[in-house]
């Protein structure tokens, strides 16, 4: 190989090399720009880091408050109202007299009746003791053993229509309407007082009956008054029926209350949530950040940089929250800001 040819092939492997360093350094650059660029594509998003906490999973019914007695107190003798000793508002306890219904013949026929029994009844005494000194019949003593009883029978039954002129209190309660005025006719049988009971109230409430074996005598309730200001008030379930209502498909479900107050009034609307199941390490997510999808609820989690989105089953919803039942585990990242335009795969930015 002559001088020429050696510079000439010198001058070649020396063209390659810089070719090849020049091709590197424009990769290297290139890299860079994709990796810029991909950070300026990735969504920024705030997390939540998940953590495990006690949860009571309940079921929600509306349903309406009762007294747990009221009885709307009737007329069993017809008559003018003579006279009304409890007013509306009052309160009475068992046993007094609420109204009177007029009974001046009643009470003469009972008084007549009272003291034919009690000729009777002497009448009868003296005939025993005779008789027992065979110094009158024994028919004669019969007889006068028969028309004491007869009395006696005329005159308790004279007293009982006497007494249902007054009518009186079963329980303690109030006095919480009236529907005639002293000295208008009460026909028999039609109701005079409505007397309730504010001691104690519950709730009845129509259970959907896909619930049937859930709900079981005993389980605790929350009872939370609508349109009244006021704190939940504690229950407990205590009587569950047997059968499902056909109309609507529901079981009828009575919750006593534990405690009351005066904001408590029949005949309130109420929502109750009673006590399903009580767990020990729940995961609560916001409401807002599941999407229903085709095939369930689905949210995303941040993982290493990337959204993935995740299918979960929902225990139960309460106050903006969700209770998940499966789907997610503790310590994962949920994203809770920025996830409306997310897709699975899509890289992420933290920002919080």
């Amino acid at each position: 190989m002559n001088f020429n040819s050696t510079k000439y092939f010198a001058f070649t492997i020396a063209l390659l090399a810089s070719m090849i360093i020049a091709n590197g350094c424009g990769d290297s650059k290139g890299s860079e720009t994709e990796t810029v660029k991909d950070q300026k594509r990735a969504a920024s998003v705030e997390i939540v880091n998940l953590k495990g906490r006690e949860y009571t999973d309940f079921i929600s019914v509306v349903g309406t408050i009762k007294p747990a007695h009221r009885s709307n107190l009737s007329a069993l003798e017809a008559g003018n109202i003579s006279d009304i000793l409890k007013d509306k508002g009052s309160y009475v306890k068992k046993g007094d007299t609420i109204a009177v219904i007029e009974n001046n013949l009643l009470k003469a026929s009972m008084d007549a009746a009272k003291a034919q029994y009690e000729l009777a009844e002497i009448t009868f005494d003296k005939q025993s003791r005779i008789f027992k000194e065979n110094i009158n019949s024994e028919f004669q003593f019969l007889q006068s053993k028969y028309q004491r009883n007869q009395a006696k029978a005329n005159y308790e039954m004279a007293k009982a229509r006497y007494d249902n002129t007054f009518i009186t209190a079963p329980f303690n309660g109030v006095v919480d309407n009236r529907f005639f005025e002293k000295g208008e006719l009460a026909g028999l049988g039609f109701p005079i007082i409505d007397l309730v009971d504010i001691s104690s109230y519950k709730i009845e409430a129509g259970v959907p009956e896909r619930y049937v074996g859930k709900i079981q005598v005993g389980n605790e309730a929350k009872v939370y008054l609508k349109n009244v200001k006021a704190d939940p008030v504690k229950g407990r379930v205590s009587f569950v029926s047997n059968s499902v209502t056909i109309d609507n498909r529901t079981f009828i479900v009575e919750i006593t209350l534990l405690s009351v107050n005066s904001k408590i009034k029949p005949e309130l609307v109420a929502e109750v949530k009673i006590v399903d199941n009580k767990y020990a390490h729940a995961l609560i997510i916001p409401d807002e950040v599941v999407t229903r999808v085709d095939d369930g609820y689905q949210v995303f989690i941040e993982k290493n940089g990337i959204a993935e989105g995740r299918k979960i089953q929902i225990l139960n919803r309460s106050n903006n929250e969700i209770a998940v039942e499966s789907g997610l585990s503790e310590g994962e990242n949920l994203i809770v800001v920025g996830y409306q335009n997310l897709v699975h795969g899509q890289a992420v930015k933290v920002v919080n």
